[in-house]
């Protein structure tokens, strides 16, 4: 086997994931994150650090792109795996396992794993111009997309930024186009109880978009209990015990210091936005944790049945962003965490 090939195989056996969620991918990227907590593989947060890719659902056109464009800084060994958004979990279980052995492959294989075809891009990166910062000062300006491909993102969600050093000073807000049409996971049907329709939405959702905050803020410990209390309250296994994890998780999120002075201040909403999303990020997170003790208490919640729409928050997003510095920002969308897949497709720009 040689030192080489066993260096492959013992890197293999603790990959870090890149997750991409495509429109409608909910279901297939909860069954991944799932199964990587599992099996305890680290999440990556970039292409760089990678060595599996997991994209989840069906990319449009653009993301397909993107996502080609990401792979290409994927090191080798890699691996890619890609999952339709009605995947069910013993396909996820054999496709990452599929993955390990990609990775294990000796030298001169990894070509031929099965790997998405790299190609070639006709696009020439942006470079950048120059403009008045807010002194008056003539400063480079450069063009960077957020998303995207990007770790705890929403799926479908691009931000194009103009930046001056890391302050964002202009944005726009595209979503783009779905590969097919789809239903939100977290929009219940109409055949669903009163019950399952307050788990999914005043609970379940709130942890869901709490675990990417968490992950964007760099918390990643407190990240993973919000998403094994998610998928707790999906599988309704919320008993006694699961329901005492809840309150700790929500106790220990709202008494975090270092939680408060990054959010505090973040993406400021005065009176004329809807009431669910007044205030700063904090004050949205709070927000999330009243509902998610609101079930845990089997009460009504502030959130059940105060949706905003999903374009109303597009809306706001490049105000928010115009100003921010660009960790600031991720953590801004990230507080929103607008569900495009409430979007009507009608509304997605290409």
């Amino acid at each position: 086997m040689g030192l080489r090939g066993w260096l492959l195989r013992q890197a293999a056996l603790r990959p870090r994931v890149l997750l991409v969620a495509c429109p409608y991918g909910t279901a297939a990227r909860l069954l991944v994150e799932a199964e990587v907590d599992r099996r305890g593989w680290p999440v990556a947060a970039s292409a760089a650090e990678a060595s599996v890719m997991v994209v989840c659902g069906r990319p449009g056109a653009e993301l397909a792109a993107a996502v080609r464009e990401v792979w290409r800084a994927v090191p080798v060994p890699r691996a890619l795996v890609e999952l339709p958004p009605d995947v069910p979990a013993d396909r996820v279980v054999a496709a990452l396992d599929d993955a390990v052995r990609t990775l294990g492959d000796e030298p001169g294989q990894w070509r031929q794993a099965g790997v998405l075809a790299t190609g070639t891009s006709d696009e020439e990166t942006p470079m950048a111009d120059r403009g008045a910062d807010r002194d008056g000062l003539r400063l480079d300006r450069l063009h960077v997309p957020l998303g995207p491909v990007l770790a705890d993102w929403p799926a479908g969600l691009v931000v194009e930024t103009v930046l001056q050093g890391d302050v964002i000073q202009e944005a726009r807000v595209r979503t783009l186009p779905a590969d097919g049409t789809g239903a939100g996971f977290w929009t219940p049907g109409p055949d669903a109880s009163r019950a399952e329709a307050r788990r999914r939405t005043a609970a379940a959702a709130r942890l869901d978009g709490l675990g990417r905050l968490l992950g964007v803020a760099g918390w990643p410990a407190a990240a993973a209990d919000a998403r094994r209390l998610r998928d707790r309250l999906l599988a309704g296994a919320m008993d006694e015990r699961g329901r005492r994890r809840c309150v700790r998780f929500t106790r220990r999120v709202r008494r975090s210091r270092v939680l408060r002075w990054m959010l505090r201040g973040a993406g400021e909403l005065g009176s004329d936005a809807p009431q669910r999303l007044r205030g700063d990020t904090l004050d949205r997170a709070r927000r999330w944790l009243d509902d998610v003790d609101a079930l845990t208490e089997e009460r009504s919640g502030p959130g059940d049945g105060d949706e905003v729409p999903v374009d109303r928050v597009l809306a706001l997003l490049p105000g928010l962003l115009t100003g921010a510095e660009l960790a600031v920002a991720r953590l801004i969308v990230a507080g929103l965490d607008p569900d495009l897949d409430r979007l009507p497709s009608a509304a997605r720009d290409g």
